[in-house]
């Protein structure tokens, strides 16, 4: 861990790390400046210490700090949201309140020798879902030394077909996803909805609650109906403006299906997060920029 002297760095904080927002890339972290050469080792990664009346070498704690900053740079968080964190977290009703809770909660609990019951958060889009993933694969990584994985359901899906052009089986874009500690899976529900897409789903978390690995989600479809069911027989074509706005309005379950759905109960608590509006439309009417997941 970084020297107590550096609780004074403006850049960091005392942490000894700065994230960084890199356009083009995923976010990043680095040592801090004042981190630049280590008052203990001075660079060597190694400190002298007493042991039976000898001096014996021993790693020091700021090789911890390089290896935890190696673990967040292989998370994949995007770079609209490199800066997430807990305490960026705005609380602006009690749906935020609850969702910033059930996050630190799981984050600050989380051991990787016991199985741990991920979260689920649900509600319109820009509400904060994407920020509380990326914030708690943060403070896993940072301050921990878990690691983890963020990605994107659709742009998954969009990965595993690349593969499929290259002649590679969807076990090539999958296997880095079923042994890491943690992986965070965002925008659930937003694909089609096509068998195919059902079987990749269910064999990625299948396969993770089997082996007793927390997964985190969020989606923008809610648990309970918002709108009259469809008119029976009724046909509208996937791409037509009337299946996207009927798509909106459908339920979790409707989305990923009755067994999908089930299984994610048994793997996570869910939690809404809707404040009832869109807060990103709200920061970007008001002139405050910045991103709001």
């Amino acid at each position: 861990m970084p020297d107590p002297g550096t609780t004074s760095c403006a850049d960091c904080g005392g942490s000894g790390y700065v994230v960084e927002q890199v356009l083009g890339h995923t976010a990043r972290a680095r040592r801090c400046t004042c981190q630049s050469a280590c008052p203990r080792c001075g660079g060597s990664g190694y400190t002298l210490v007493p042991s039976a009346g000898s001096m014996v070498a021993q790693v020091c704690s700021c090789r911890h700090l390089d290896e935890r900053i190696g673990l967040f740079n292989q998370i994949g968080i995007p770079a609209a949201i490199a800066k997430a964190s807990f305490d960026g977290f705005k609380s602006w009703s009690q749906d935020h309140q609850r969702a910033k809770t059930a996050a630190e909660d799981f984050a600050r609990k989380f051991r990787k020798d016991a199985p741990t019951k991920g979260y689920l958060l649900y509600g319109r889009p820009g509400a904060g879902k994407t920020h509380l993933l990326a914030a708690t694969l943060r403070y896993l990584a940072l301050e921990k030394g878990v690691s983890g994985r963020y990605v994107e359901f659709m742009l998954l899906l969009s990965d595993i077909r690349s593969g499929f052009d290259a002649k590679h089986s969807h076990m090539e874009t999958l296997r880095p996803l079923l042994s890491v500690p943690v992986l965070a899976i965002d925008e659930l529900g937003k694909e089609r909805g096509t068998e195919w897409e059902r079987s990749m789903l269910d064999e990625l978390i299948s396969r993770r609650f089997n082996s007793g690995l927390a997964t985190l989600f969020a989606t923008n479809y809610f648990l309970e109906a918002r709108a009259p069911a469809e008119e029976p027989g009724r046909v509208v074509r996937t791409r037509s403006p009337d299946f996207q706005r009927e798509a909106e309005a459908m339920t979790l379950a409707q989305r990923v299906g009755d067994r999908i759905y089930s299984r994610l109960n048994e793997m996570c608590s869910f939690v809404k997060l809707d404040p009832g509006h869109d807060l990103r439309k709200d920061r970007h009417g008001s002139g405050s920029g910045g991103f709001w997941g």
